[in-house]
């Protein structure tokens, strides 16, 4: 399920707090390695906060989601701005899993920034009530530090904001090593012992497994309440046959990280009912996901250096998902269209039939104004791929000039200048599109 988008008031509301914050600017007496921990009041993720702009270019915020972003932090430790970023199929790919306010000279910008994905623009509606709750939150914690002279935190303490039963946030010293100790608990530990034992008295085979996973280049969001992840693909062949022995797409969470193994132990007990001689990666996550696993069920767990046909079978779903997406957007595009067109004709007809509406048209207009109307949107959508709502002046011109009279008859073409002005003044007036009274000058001018 698409996650619900933020409303206007919602995004006015997060605009005035990012205000408030600039005025206070805390970067000029808090540096980026001075963290803060503030926990979402409805999914209890934590949100680790880097105020930037002390010891970095640009200056901001970075809200390190949960311990994955934690670690991202730490991580990117000794990289420079330039550096928090991949290259891949000629997208930047984000290397740290966190929400991001980047306050430019003129504006302000909000990117959801996940590692291995492209990163987005926030819009959805969780996103932005959690960023200005942290933002509100950190401003309480600056003004804290600011108005205590004799205030001080220990070395690798960090402030946390929280609510407790009664709703009301508290503010706790935590030391960073308790979660820091949380991220170095890397094993996932396999706790059905019972079908661990029946797995390791299966036959065992000379067939080995690769094992690979790698992050599907997209976001998914379950919820309006939930941050949006980019889906973990499990993927298990054997080494010579290249046969599918398992795959699974998941959010990457440590529970669903759990899950897999069960669902890998269901398809050796169920389906497959005999042990592989080794599971093999190259994948330091799969390393620590099936080592307690594989252990258990008396199966080798190797680290080799390369996957045989593991990651091609990746670089195959990576460009089949491509192509889907590509097929999506299209499709999509094709559903807009018929939107579009429908709208377009409703209003043709209510302006028609409103002698209010239509009373500065001719008669001629009138005749052609729902054929004109229409062909102006099919001309823009088809030869421009644009929507009303993202017309372009160079293009309104094109179709103006260039295209429409090679479609259009002399006495047709002659009323196009009354017919769109008309149309886009009333569009305009009712808000459909805001750049209306441009596109409506463009329009006489190219008739002139």
């Amino acid at each position: 399920m698409i996650g619900m988008k933020a409303t206007e008031l919602k995004m006015n509301s997060l605009y005035r707090t990012v205000e408030l914050f600039k005025d206070l600017k805390p970067w000029e007496v808090i540096s980026e390695y001075q963290l803060f921990a503030i926990e979402d009041p409805v999914t209890h993720v934590m949100g680790f906060c880097s105020i930037q702009g002390k010891n970095t270019a640009r200056v901001g915020l970075k809200v390190y989601m949960g311990l994955e972003g934690l670690r991202h932090y730490n991580e990117g430790l000794e990289l420079d701005d330039s550096q928090s970023s991949i290259q891949s199929t000629g997208n930047i790919l984000s290397k740290e899993t966190c929400l991001s306010v980047i306050f430019n000279q003129d504006d302000t910008q909000f990117y959801d920034c996940q590692y291995g994905v492209v990163n987005r623009s926030i819009s959805n509606e969780w996103q932005v009530n959690f960023l200005e709750t942290v933002l509100n939150q950190v401003l309480e914690l600056v003004n804290l530090i600011k108005e205590t002279p004799s205030f001080s935190l220990e070395e690798n303490q960090i402030l946390m904001r929280l609510k407790d039963p009664a709703g009301r946030w508290k503010t706790l010293k935590v030391s960073l090593a308790t979660f820091l100790k949380q991220l170095n608990e890397e094993e996932v530990p396999y706790q059905n012992e019972l079908e661990a034992y029946r797995i390791s008295k299966l036959p065992q085979t000379n067939l080995v497994f690769e094992v690979t996973q790698f992050l599907m280049p997209r976001i998914m969001e379950d919820s309006h309440e939930s941050r949006g992840y980019a889906p973990l693909v499990t993927v298990i062949l054997e080494q010579e046959t290249k046969q599918l022995i398992f795959v699974e797409m998941s959010s990457p969470s440590r529970e669903n990280q759990e899950q897999i193994l069960s669902q890998v132990a269901k398809t050796l007990l169920h389906e497959l009912e005999f042990r592989p001689k080794a599971f093999v990666t190259d994948c330091d996550a799969v390393m620590r996901q099936f080592k307690d696993f594989a252990g258990q069920t008396k199966i080798n767990l190797l680290r080799v250096q390369e996957l045989k046909v593991a990651n091609q079978f990746a670089d195959d779903l990576m460009m089949v998902d491509r192509q889907l997406s590509t097929f999506v957007k299209e499709d999509e595009f094709e559903r807009e269209i018929d939107v579009v067109l429908s709208t377009s004709k409703e209003i043709c007809q209510r302006i028609l039939s409103s002698d209010v509406l239509s009373r500065e048209l001719t008669d001629k207009g009138k005749n052609q104004f729902e054929n004109i109307v229409e062909l102006f949107h099919v001309v823009m959508l088809g030869h421009f791929h644009e929507l009303p709502d993202h017309w372009s002046i160079e293009n309104v011109e094109l179709a103006c000039k260039e295209v429409l009279p090679s479609l259009l008859g002399e006495e047709e073409l002659q009323l196009v200048p009354e017919v769109l002005s008309h149309y886009l003044n009333i569009v305009g007036e009712a808000e459909k599109n805001s750049n209306y009274e441009i596109i409506e000058q463009c329009v006489r001018r190219c008739y002139l």
